[in-house]
């Protein structure tokens, strides 16, 4: 079986668990976790962002930045894959906490792997490695929101330094 066919299976795959997901445990919770950050990140699933994240999110970066909308969210993930098509999370940790059977506080530590192919707004690709640098960890308020599971807030605290050093020149 080619590459292609198997990259489709396994976006099929993780859509079905996250569409079908029914989060009663902490093990759930872990596992719906993990695939969401798989098609987003590892399988460009940018648009599947609208499905998980509450339209309203508080989203917190480092250096104090903020998003208070999903569109801010969708632009700054988009600007990381283009940046690193080739990109890929090893997830490490992820830690469940629930709160309620409508709310889990989730807490996640991957590290991303890719090169720069892509042009940023630091300027042309470079091709330089995030190699095993490029730490991300978050913190997640996973709730029930009108019937469906929604991120309604985040704390993620990426690799800020790493990520714009690799992607400018004068390494």
């Amino acid at each position: 079986m080619d590459t292609a066919t198997l990259y489709a299976q396994e976006i099929r795959r993780l859509n079905d668990c996250v569409d079908h997901a029914e989060l009663n445990t902490n093990e759930d919770v872990r596992q719906f976790i993990c695939n969401i950050t798989r098609l987003i990140y590892d399988y460009k699933m940018i648009g599947r962002i609208y499905d998980f994240y509450d339209a309203n999110v508080e989203y917190h970066k480092q250096n104090k930045v903020v998003f208070d909308n999903i569109e801010d969210v969708v632009r700054s993930v988009a600007d990381l894959t283009a940046a690193f098509p080739n990109l890929r999370t090893n997830i490490e940790n992820v830690i469940v906490y629930k709160v309620s059977d409508d709310f889990y506080k989730v807490s996640k530590r991957l590290h991303y792997w890719g090169n720069n192919y892509g042009a940023s707004k630091y300027g042309p690709p470079t091709g330089k490695s995030l190699a095993n640098n490029c730490l991300s960890m978050s913190l997640i308020h996973l709730k029930r929101v009108d019937g469906c599971w929604k991120i309604t807030f985040e704390i993620n605290s990426d690799s800020e330094a790493w990520l714009e050093e690799v992607q400018t020149a004068g390494i």
